[in-house]
């Protein structure tokens, strides 16, 4: 998959936009969110705040996740094989920055050496919070060990029943609606997480969605964007909206973001929207020599990004508003994320620390 025939050009576009919405997300997170308190500095921060993760934070996870689905499934080769391919790509970088979050911030005084070594005993059983970000590969690992589980359903499944699941999994994206009116529901109690539809819920609905897309959604550019447009914008202005209402009614970031996170029904809706939009993109273009190279890394900018991005903001906070420290600090970490995964990964052992 080296020239630009045997590439997705779609996909690489959506590759890099999705790494950059991610940088936004945690730019933004550099003012309002701090050790996980809350506080907004400005009536202009609550505004730019809305405006950028209103449409960034709910598609960008979801992006990815059915880019994975348009290459990977339903898997056509052996399971020990597929899982070792991905493993490879994925788990040995992550291992090696799960260990390096711990450990380095502690050469320029971030937290102690005694800190570090209790960073890096966390580091075999989860996340701290200095790599918070790296939820998202736990994540992703799971739904490489399920997509050779459900591929020769995929393989076989006519439309209308890969639509009824999707329906049954959309319904899932309204459920948090249901427990913040009623609490749990559905089964849901203490010694049983696992309710009625928890097992047509979650981000496998992303791994389904992006292989309907791919199989029976052949819409031309006009229909995309009459369809889309309209409705994406019409659940960005929402999500926008209910942004600024609720910043002023919560005390925590999870509180303040809950409607924005990607097992709701509205990140669905856009995510799907947003996808579809990215697909009319048929011709690479004069930047996308660039842009493959910025898809190719993009693993490994995901993976080092908190690293720097918020030394950057704090850098940049000083002497620039909060509008543009924000989209800077995403910039020149998403600029400085690129080259540096791209010099390792010229290196002959770079595919094991970036991918």
């Amino acid at each position: 998959m080296e020239n630009n025939r045997q590439r997705i050009v779609f996909l690489d576009w959506l590759r890099a936009a999705a790494c950059l919405m991610v940088l936004l997300v945690h730019a933004c997170e550099c003012v309002y969110s701090n050790d996980y308190s809350f506080s907004i500095p400005s009536e202009t921060a609550r505004w730019t705040i809305g405006l950028i993760q209103g449409f960034v934070r709910p598609v960008a996870v979801p992006l990815f996740l059915m880019a994975s689905a348009y290459l990977l499934v339903p898997v056509t080769i052996s399971t020990g094989e597929f899982l070792r391919k991905r493993f490879v790509r994925v788990a040995v970088p992550f291992v090696v920055f799960l260990f390096l979050y711990a450990f380095l911030p502690a050469l320029w005084g971030e937290f102690t050496w005694m800190e570090a070594w209790a960073n890096v005993k966390q580091a075999g059983i989860n996340f701290i919070p200095r790599e918070s970000h790296l939820w998202f590969v736990y994540m992703l690992l799971g739904l490489y060990l399920i997509m050779p589980v459900i591929s020769p359903w995929l393989q076989k499944v006519s439309k209308k029943e890969e639509e009824f699941f999707l329906v049954l999994w959309a319904f899932t994206l309204c459920l948090y609606l249901f427990r913040y009116f009623f609490g749990p529901v559905f089964g849901e109690c203490w010694w049983n997480p696992y309710p009625f539809f928890y097992y047509v819920s979650g981000f496998v609905g992303y791994i389904v969605l992006g292989h309907y897309i791919k199989e029976h959604v052949n819409w031309s550019a006009r229909k995309t964007f009459s369809i889309c447009v309209p409705i994406l914008f019409a659940c960005y202005a929402f999500q926008v909206w209910r942004f600024y209402q609720r910043s002023f009614m919560v005390d925590t970031p999870a509180e303040l973001e809950m409607h924005l996170q990607n097992d709701t029904i509205l990140a669905g809706i856009m995510s799907a929207c947003t996808f579809l939009l990215f697909r009319c993109i048929k011709t690479p273009g004069r930047a996308y020599g660039m842009v493959k190279s910025i898809s190719k890394a993009s693993y490994g900018m995901y993976l080092m990004h908190m690293l720097m991005l918020p030394a950057i903001f704090h850098l940049l906070i000083r002497c620039l508003t909060v509008p543009f420290a924000i989209i800077f600090t995403a910039l020149l970490t998403y600029a400085a994320s690129w080259c540096i995964s791209c010099v390792i990964g010229k290196l002959t052992f770079g595919k094991y620390i970036v991918g």
